[in-house]
């Protein structure tokens, strides 16, 4: 598994799809959100708040 993983890392840097993902220091629009770290949220708060990557800073906590 981790050979596989490893493999599709070294393909996406070599092909630059990270680009999509670029962002700048600050987040673009000056927020902060304080969530759970549910992992089943990873791609649903931020398509549910209209958020791209590097709008907010996402603050995850771990809660009872």
């Amino acid at each position: 598994m981790m050979d596989d993983i490893l493999n599709y890392n070294k393909q996406f840097v070599e092909d630059k799809k990270y680009k999509p993902y670029e962002t700048g220091k600050y987040p673009k629009k000056k927020l902060a959100i304080v969530t759970c770290m549910d992992t089943r949220l990873t791609k649903l708060l931020p398509a549910a708040l209209g958020l791209k990557n590097g709008d907010a800073k996402i603050i995850k906590n771990a809660g009872v």
